[in-house]
């Protein structure tokens, strides 16, 4: 755990999930809460977080219970606080603890995955720009002071392409170096919270993410609701908290007409798969599972289904941006050589 959870900033999803799960061992352990917390913040290295489980255990001191010692330390997630007080109100927080844990885990490799997919490609068009940066203010002018030791007997024509292929090279270097500063200010735009709710906002209606997003929202959807199921909480208020964890505006409501459906007596698994939360061989998985009472299983299953294939499609995206990446590089940089080098060898022929 490094993350830096001052002022209200929360842990990341990695963090929580070491958190719960060390907690889940203690408990195991028949270690009480207040002094499984202690045992932590004790054992913690980094400062941000140590500061973290201590506003944590000092408030279980307090006989404060830990969901609420949770969300007064401002570091964590509000379903993360919720399920932690159903936990403690079924006498079910170990098992909890479990599934936050193995949530949180599933959460973080979708997050390292699209970290990973973005991360490439601007590592690679930083690369591109520093490229041509070097040969636009470094190589070219040598090509260029050759050109004029050499272009006293050489045609305006061929001295007009060599001027051209000079301009052309900066422009494009140009270019180039304003689009990746325009990545890095929406990259440091998304750590804000406007930035970030604006561009997942933007992602999720944008045609070419659309899908991988709906397909994310999905995979959380079904992790929460395996969650909230094991933890005994009735299927109406899991929809209701899955509801308003979800971000995709989509999902939203297509939970919200699958509780209508359920509330008007229709079963769990024909109310998702009439508003297509769940569609085709899925939804029967889903129907079997239901009549033999193993619903919260299957959610698991089905939501690590959904994680794998967002991985998938996360890794092609990234392998084809990457492709595209290398043949742009490698036209500009051909581009730039040739606007400088066919007017050489004009020249040397003409001298020769």
């Amino acid at each position: 755990m490094n993350n830096e959870a001052k002022g209200g900033k929360k842990l990341s999803a990695d963090e929580i999930a070491v958190f719960c799960d060390q907690l889940a061992m203690l408990l195991n352990g028949g270690i009480p809460i207040y002094e499984g917390t202690y045992i932590l913040y004790s054992e913690m290295d980094d400062k941000a977080t140590k500061e973290v489980l201590k506003r944590v255990d000092d408030a279980l001191k307090e006989n404060l219970p830990l969901h609420v010692a949770c969300k007064q330390s401002e570091a964590f997630p509000d379903y993360m606080v919720y399920m932690i007080r159903v936990g403690e109100t079924t006498g079910k927080l170990e098992e909890v603890l479990r599934s936050l844990s193995a949530y949180y885990e599933r959460e973080s490799m979708v997050a390292a995955s699209i970290k990973s997919a973005v991360a490439y490609p601007v590592v690679l068009f930083s690369m591109m720009a520093v490229i041509l940066l070097v040969l636009v203010w470094k190589i070219l002018p040598l090509f260029e002071n050759m050109f004029r030791e050499l272009s006293t007997d050489v045609a305006a024509a061929t001295e007009s392409m060599m001027s051209f292929g000079m301009s052309a090279g900066r422009i494009i270097a140009i270019v180039t170096c304003a689009i990746l500063f325009f990545i890095l200010l929406v990259i440091l735009w998304y750590q804000t919270k406007v930035g970030e709710r604006t561009i997942k906002k933007f992602l999720v209606n944008f045609s070419l993410t659309k899908k991988l997003s709906v397909k994310i929202a999905i995979g959380k959807f079904l992790s929460s609701m395996s969650l909230m199921i094991s933890s005994g909480m009735n299927i109406t208020d899991a929809l209701d908290l899955a509801q308003e964890s979800t971000e995709n505006t989509e999902i939203k409501e297509k939970i919200s007409n699958c509780k209508e459906l359920y509330e008007a007596h229709k079963p769990l698994d024909e109310a998702l798969r009439e508003t297509k939360l769940i569609v085709g061989m899925e939804g029967r998985m889903l129907s079997v599972a239901t009549k033999s009472g193993a619903t919260d299983v299957i959610f698991t299953k089905l939501s690590e289904q959904y994680n794998q294939s967002t991985t998938a499609s996360l890794n092609k995206i990234s392998s084809m941006i990457e492709t595209i990446m290398v043949v742009v590089l490698s036209l500009l940089v051909g581009a730039v050589l040739l606007s400088v080098m066919l007017p050489l060898v004009s020249m040397i022929s003409s001298i020769g």
